[in-house]
């Protein structure tokens, strides 16, 4: 994909994300009638490019993993980072004031999918939306109070793994899970049936053993009622910044949007909210994004651009 190729820019109600030109300036961005255009610019023209290379060590970048860096595929354990955005990644940890990945998934899994223990880079993998974080030595931190939720996982993935539907797999995270459908071959009709079964299932054991249920992309993810999402770890690690922006394309995505909303009403920050689009990407996320990236292709062709703009080029 070319630099821009892609990538849709949407100036949303609200936002501060208003298209700057290489010297700063705000510049006007004439839109459609739907609000929506795509544009044949070079990336590092774009709005976002513009307010988060400004002052690289005054900003925040934080993104989901799957569906936004890395492709969905059929199991879990295949996923693997775009090696562009990767790259980028590392860089841009270099340079800025926080760059992290935010995801559902085990920090350790993160650790390794983005290889933490080869790229000497500040770049942070917070797993479990938070509960935990995991460093390069390999070492794992768990958020005060959540090993003790570990017993209630495990019976709860028992029981869900008895009471789901045939060829639904349950995936243990440690300290949340996630049921999901993805590699079911089924009809359209038959696979509504199966999801609808599994979210019923999976909304009742987790609200009998006090768990928050998130619906998700052909999933449903049950997670602990500790106050920490996406949300909590934008606003602790881009408060104090001067402009932030997260990328993401699943319906936990929206709190991270939220945050920064929260943020920039509250302290003035400049935000960019970037939604990452798919087959299955909510119409909620893509409405509230200030820009829509066209798949992981486009947030790699995305977060290399900013790089280029932000990294030095003999630490490229």
């Amino acid at each position: 994909m070319s630099v821009g190729a892609g990538t849709v820019t949407k100036v949303a109600p609200r936002s501060n994300a208003g298209d700057i030109d290489s010297a700063g300036r705000e510049v006007d961005c004439p839109l459609g009638s739907t609000g929506v255009e795509v544009l044949g610019l070079t990336t590092d023209e774009t709005s976002a490019i513009g307010i988060l290379a400004e002052a690289p060590r005054r900003s925040g970048l934080c993104c989901d993993f799957d569906g936004t860096i890395a492709p969905i595929v059929v199991d879990p354990e295949a996923a693997r980072p775009l090696p562009g955005a990767m790259g980028a990644l590392h860089g841009l940890a270099r340079e800025m004031a926080v760059v992290a990945a935010v995801s559902a998934r085990s920090a350790l899994f993160l650790a390794s999918r983005l290889d933490l223990s080869f790229n000497s880079s500040p770049l942070r993998a917070i797993g479990l939306s938070g509960l935990e974080e995991a460093f390069a030595d390999g070492t794992v931190k768990l958020r005060a109070g959540v090993s003790a939720w570990r017993p209630v996982i495990e019976t709860l993935s028992d029981q869900l793994l008895a009471a789901v539907p045939s060829g639904v797999r349950v995936e243990d995270k440690g300290y949340g899970l996630t049921t999901h459908w993805r590699s079911l071959q089924a009809s359209g009709a038959e696979l509504e049936a199966v999801a609808a079964r599994t979210t019923e299932v999976v909304e009742t054991l987790g609200a009998e053993n006090g768990l928050l249920c998130w619906p998700g992309k052909s999933s449903v993810e049950l997670a602990l009622p500790l106050g920490i999402d996406k949300g909590s770890v934008v606003t602790e690690l881009c408060e104090g910044l001067e402009s932030a922006a997260y990328l993401g394309d699943d319906n936990g995505d929206l709190l991270a949007f939220r945050a920064l909303d929260q943020l920039r009403a509250n302290t003035g920050l400049r935000t960019v909210k970037i939604a990452v689009s798919g087959a299955e990407a909510p119409s909620e996320l893509l409405a509230e994004a200030d820009l829509v990236l066209d798949g992981p292709s486009g947030a790699a062709s995305f977060l290399e651009a900013l790089a280029r703009r932000v990294v030095p080029e003999s630490s490229s």
